[in-house]
């Protein structure tokens, strides 16, 4: 049968289809789509914009008709801590609602971690391996060996959080840079994040990480320096990019929807580089859609499925306000005085 997961982040909507069985949860994608939406170019801070809303709903339309068309059997819809904390989502959620018949399933940040480690167990050859997603929200980080769901560890920031808290432009300042860094040690010190030595390998997942390794590899290339993902180069990488004045033509090239993250992105997995200081560094392909399909086919989790036959609403209804029609005065104007014969 065929399984699809949506997943609706602060930089995009992105699709995966899949085939397999349900009664093993085990699947092979056919099928990898995104559309790269910046969102926050549409958010406040708190709330995400009329336009923002529509460039979602369209998004999802299109996302709702691939799988459609592609004779999927079970589809989801899932929204992670990037979304999940906005002001207005009740809003969003409904006029999605509405118009797509999508319900959205909300990924609590244990969840969101576990579903990561589910799609990424096959790095378990591995020795001692952490597994590191930065999102818009969150943080999330899995000790391989630790399979409990209770055990996964989710850190309440993201790199949306992190700008608007400290960064006055798209590109953070040293000073900047610094409070980012402080910031992150004390979050990773209340959780009680091991340091070096405890793990040989780290697992990249996620698109921010995805897209920082895209600007990376690029950026090596214009190096010369090799593909190798080495702490060392990355730290070359992550000066460069706070100072270069070419930083900007390198990202709008293999990311642009993500320009407004991936500068603090990269502080933050620096830092959790730094701490950790893996021997050998993986970006995965796989992440919290393959994980939810892989979950919720079997049981272990649940959720609302979308109804692929239900019609939308391909555009919001514009609703324009008629001129009042003048009515025919009679009689003496209000405060006027008679006239006397």
């Amino acid at each position: 049968m065929k399984f699809a997961v949506i997943d609706m982040s602060s930089t995009g909507v992105s699709t995966v289809i899949a085939e397999g069985e349900r009664e093993t949860g085990i699947f092979s994608s056919v099928y990898k789509d995104r559309t790269n939406i910046a969102v926050a170019d549409y958010f406040d801070g708190r709330s995400i914009s009329r336009r923002g809303i529509e460039k979602l709903i369209d998004a999802l339309i299109t996302a709702r008709s691939t799988c459609k068309a592609m004779g999927v059997d079970e589809c989801y819809c899932i929204s992670t801590a990037a979304l999940r904390n906005i002001d207005n989502i009740e809003e969003v959620a409904e006029k999605i609602r509405m118009r797509t018949g999508i319900v959205i399933n909300y990924l609590d940040g244990a969840t969101e971690a576990y579903c990561d480690f589910v799609s990424n167990r096959k790095y378990a050859v591995y020795d001692k391996v952490i597994l590191i997603d930065i999102g818009g929200g969150s943080v999330e980080l899995c000790d391989f060996s630790k399979d409990d769901k209770a055990e996964m560890v989710c850190l309440d920031f993201g790199t949306i959080k992190l700008r608007n808290k400290y960064v006055a432009d798209i590109y953070p300042t040293q000073d900047e840079v610094k409070h980012i860094k402080k910031y992150v040690r004390k979050k990773s010190d209340e959780a009680d994040l091991p340091g070096k030595s405890k793990f040989t390998a780290a697992v990249l997942v996620g698109s921010i990480n995805d897209a920082i390794y895209a600007a990376y590899r690029e950026f090596c290339e214009k190096e010369k320096l090799g593909t190798e993902f080495g702490y060392a180069k990355y730290k070359q990488f992550c000066k460069w990019l706070m100072t270069s004045s070419d930083r900007t033509r390198l990202i709008m090239k293999v990311a642009p929807e993500k320009i407004h993250v991936l500068p603090v992105a990269t502080v933050v997995l620096k830092e959790m580089l730094r701490r950790f200081k893996p021997d050998n560094i993986v970006v995965s392909d796989c992440g919290v859609k393959e994980g939810y399909m892989a979950l919720v086919a079997t049981g272990k989790e649940t959720g609302v499925p979308i109804d692929l036959d239900m019609a939308v609403i391909e555009r919001e209804p514009i609703v324009t306000e008629q001129p009042k029609k003048k009515t025919k005065k009679t009689g003496a104007k209000s405060g006027a005085k008679g006239k006397t014969e």
